[in-house]
C-alpha cells in the first residue's frame, strides 16, 4: 500500500505530548499532538510552561495565501525552503496552497521530507559525499515517481554524481549553479557554467534540467539585478547550444525571501527557448515572516504593493526579577530565542489579571544569557514580577530549531494545534 504524506502526518499527530516537549504537559493531562485543540489550553494562562514560542495561526494562514496568490498572479512556481521550519505539517500546508515542491539544503533534510512522503525535492546545494549519493540512488530506485533535483558547479562535482549514480534506475535532474564572486557555491562565469553544463549533458546517467542561482547573498539591488540577468542569459546560451534538446521543460530557479520580486521581474517575463520554462522561487521565511529582519527586507507591502506579510512567531517569558530600577530579568534566553541577527523585540505585556497591553517601545532587550533576558524598562512603564513579556523575533531559521514542538494559537492564545519540527 502506498504511504502518503497524510498517512505519515496521522502518525505524527498520534505522538504523545509529554515531558520530552518543553513547554507542554504543565497541567498533567496527557494528550497526543492531534488532541491538543480539544484541550483548549491557553499558552498564557498557566496551561503551558514558560518560556514558550508560539505560532499565530491567523498570520500563518495569511502568509500562505498571500504568497500563493502572488505566485499565481505572476505565473511562477514555489518550492519553499523547508530548512526554515523543518516541519512536515507546514510543508503539507504549503503544498496544499499550490507549492510545486519543497527545497532542502542537505540530504539529511531531504530525508525528513521523504519520510513524510513528499514527492518532489529540490536540493539547493551540491551533492558530493558518498552517503548522500547512496541515499539519492536508493530513493530514485525505490520510487519511480520521486522527482529529485540537485545542483552542480564543477566538473569534479559532475564526475562524482556520474560515478555514484551510474547504476541508478534513472537519472536525477541537475541544475547548473551560477554564483556571485566571493560568496557561496556556484560557477563564477558563464564560460565556466557552460563547461559544467556540457559535462552534465554529455553524461549518460545525468539529466541537465536547467540553471539555478541564489541572489539573497547580496544586499545590493543593482548587483541582484545584474546577477539575475546573467542567470537568464546563461539559460538562453545553454539552450542556444542545444544542451536542453528533448527536454519537456527547462527549470530556472532563484529567489529567497528578500528579493523574490526581482526574480519575478527579471526571470518571470516571457521566454523564447526550445521548451517551456518553469521559474521556481525558493523563498522559505515568508511563511512565518518575523518582526525585525524580514520585516525590514521583505518586498511585500513595500516594493510589492498591497498586503504585507505578518509575523507569526512570538516568544513569551515571565518577569522573574526587578533587581534594580530600569531593569527586568525575563525568563527566556539563547536556548529559547534567535539572537544571530537581532535580539527579540518586546511588543506585549500580559498582567497577572490577564490584561494585554502594548509595550510601545518602553521595553528593550539589551542582552541574553542562556536562560535570561536583560530588559531595559522605561521609568514610566509599569512592569511587575510575574507579568509576561511577549516578543517578536528576528530570523525564523534560528527560531524553529530550538523547539521540537511549537503550539499553534489563535488570536486569544488558545492552542489550536502544534507543529513538530525535525532538526
Amino acid at each position: 500500500m502506498e504511504i502518503t504524506l497524510t498517512d505519515r502526518l496521522d502518525e505524527l499527530r498520534a505522538e504523545p505530548v509529554d515531558w520530552r516537549f518543553r513547554g507542554f504537559a504543565a497541567t498533567g493531562y496527557p494528550a497526543t499532538i492531534g488532541e491538543l485543540a480539544e484541550r483548549r489550553w491557553n499558552a498564557l494562562a498557566g496551561d503551558l510552561l514558560l518560556p514558550i514560542m508560539v505560532l499565530k495561526e491567523s498570520a500563518l494562514a495569511h502568509n500562505l495565501e498571500l504568497m500563493a496568490r502572488y505566485c499565481r498572479a505572476h505565473g511562477v512556481d514555489l518550492a519553499p525552503h523547508g530548512k526554515t521550519p523543518m516541519a512536515p505539517q507546514l510543508a503539507l500546508r504549503q503544498l496544499e496552497a499550490g507549492a510545486w515542491g519543497i527545497t532542502a539544503a542537505t540530504v539529511a533534510q531531504a530525508r525528513v521530507f521523504r519520510r513524510f512522503g513528499i514527492g518532489r525535492i529540490l536540493l539547493a546545494n551540491e551533492l558530493v559525499d558518498p552517503g548522500a549519493l547512496r541515499w539519492v540512488a536508493d530513493e530514485l530506485a525505490a520510487d519511480p515517481s520521486f522527482d529529485f533535483l540537485c545542483l552542480v558547479d564543477s566538473a569534479a562535482g559532475v564526475a562524482r554524481l556520474g560515478e555514484a549514480l551510474g547504476g541508478a534506475a534513472r537519472p536525477p535532474r541537475v541544475l547548473v549553479e551560477l554564483g556571485l564572486a566571493g560568496r557561496r557555491t556556484g560557477c563564477r562565469s558563464a564560460a565556466e557554467a557552460r563547461a559544467v553544463a556540457e559535462a552534465v549533458a554529455g553524461s549518460p546517467v545525468l539529466e541537465l534540467a536547467g540553471v539555478e542561482g541564489y541572489e539573497g547573498v547580496s544586499e545590493d539591488r543593482d548587483e541582484v539585478d545584474r546577477f539575475l540577468a546573467d542567470l537568464r542569459e546563461l539559460a538562453e546560451e545553454l539552450d542556444g547550444a542545444g544542451l536542453f534538446a528533448g527536454r519537456a521543460e527547462i527549470v530556472v530557479s532563484a529567489g529567497g525571501s528578500a528579493w523574490c520580486d526581482r526574480v519575478v521581474e527579471i526571470l518571470g517575463r516571457g521566454w523564447n527557448l526550445s521548451a517551456p520554462v518553469r521559474v521556481v522561487l525558493r523563498s522559505g521565511s515568508y511563511l512565518t515572516h518575523d518582526s525585525i529582519h524580514y520585516e525590514r527586507v521583505s518586498p511585500f507591502g513595500t516594493r510589492i504593493p498591497g498586503d504585507r506579510l505578518r509575523p507569526a512567531l512570538e516568544a513569551w517569558g515571565a518577569v522573574l526579577s526587578r533587581p534594580e530600577p530600569g531593569r527586568a530579568i525575563v525568563g527566556f534566553g539563547k536556548r529559547d530565542v534567535p539572537y544571530d541577527l537581532d535580539l527579540p523585540l518586546p511588543q506585549l505585556v500580559r498582567s497577572a489579571a490577564g490584561e494585554l497591553r502594548s509595550v510601545d517601545g518602553e521595553l528593550t532587550v539589551t542582552e541574553l544569557n542562556d536562560q535570561h533576558a536583560f530588559v531595559s524598562v522605561a521609568d514610566r512603564f509599569e512592569l511587575a514580577v510575574g507579568d509576561l513579556v511577549g516578543c517578536g523575533i528576528s530570523h525564523p531559521c534560528t527560531a524553529f530549531d530550538k523547539w521540537p514542538l511549537l503550539p499553534v494559537v489563535d488570536d486569544d492564545y488558545t492552542v489550536v494545534d502544534a507543529v513538530r519540527t525535525y532538526f
